[in-house]
């Protein structure tokens, strides 16, 4: 059987990640990672990197809370490995607060993470502009570490880096049997996908903890990193991904017996 030769589009944690799954999962696989930036000038590399799902309403609860707890498991393992300083990955502890009541008061993820529970009075005192919240235990990933840790993992498995700016999918065809596109919000112009648009996340960084402004804001106190070193304030995007294979003549990941969605963050 001929080498099959994958390329993935992008270096942020999606790209390092799946590449990462790939090549554990098809060890006879070629597979280069093809991005104009790699870390540290990634978006990932901004990102809050806290373990929290999104819901999704086209994507069944129960296939999303399945992701979220092999995710979960993947990272708390990693996260008590000896690994875990060199990776980045580590528990964090704090809540969740909100404006108004949400309509799910108890998410779907609440038995996922660790010790979830609705805050207490007395709690939510220290936050007098909020009347609902949840304390609960999850992960970190601090991507600027996690980044060139994904990155030396794929290498070890014999993944190649190349730096170099695509502008159309095609232009990769000769050279590789199937493109994986995890270029983000770079897919609005790679595949002219309009769909895809940025969330802009606001962020506060107290001596203390971290605290976010999204569904709800977050106010979190990390067990083993000072939110303190990543700076006194920071910004970040999310994109949703456009649909990531483009199979060519020689067939596509399912032929191989792999599912993208499957992967789990950092695998």
């Amino acid at each position: 059987m001929d080498t099959v030769r994958i390329a993935v589009i992008g270096a942020g944690v999606i790209g390092l990640s799946t590449a990462v799954c790939i090549s554990q999962l098809v060890p006879q696989c070629s597979i280069t990672i093809v991005s104009d930036k790699f870390t540290p000038h990634t978006t990932s590399d901004v990102a809050a990197g806290i373990l929290i799902p999104h819901e999704y309403p086209d994507t069944p609860i129960l296939t999303q809370k399945r992701w979220f707890r092999e995710t979960f498991d993947h990272l708390s393992s990693l996260a008590s490995s000896a690994e875990a300083v060199d990776a980045g990955v580590h528990l964090l502890s704090g809540w969740q607060i909100f404006r108004s009541i949400p309509t799910e008061q108890v998410p779907f993820w609440a038995d996922v993470v660790l010790g979830f529970r609705k805050m207490t009075e007395a709690e939510l005192k220290k936050f007098p502009q909020y009347v609902f919240g949840h304390a609960f235990t999850t992960l970190k990933c601090e991507t600027s570490v996690y980044l060139p840790w994904l990155e030396k993992r794929l290498k070890s498995h014999g993944g190649l880096l190349l730096r170099r700016r695509i502008e159309d999918v095609w232009e990769l065809q000769p050279s590789f049997d199937i493109v994986v596109n995890c270029s983000g919000l770079g897919s609005r112009e790679l595949v002219e996908d309009s769909a895809v648009s940025p969330m802009l996340h606001s962020g506060a960084l107290p001596a203390q903890g971290l605290q976010r402004e999204g569904e709800g804001r977050l106010e979190a106190q990390q067990t083993k990193r000072a939110a303190a070193e990543r700076g006194p304030g920071q910004r970040w995007m999310e994109a949703a991904h456009s649909p990531p294979l483009w199979p060519w003549e020689r067939g596509n990941l399912s032929a191989l017996g792999l599912c993208p969605a499957g992967c789990q963050a950092g695998e």
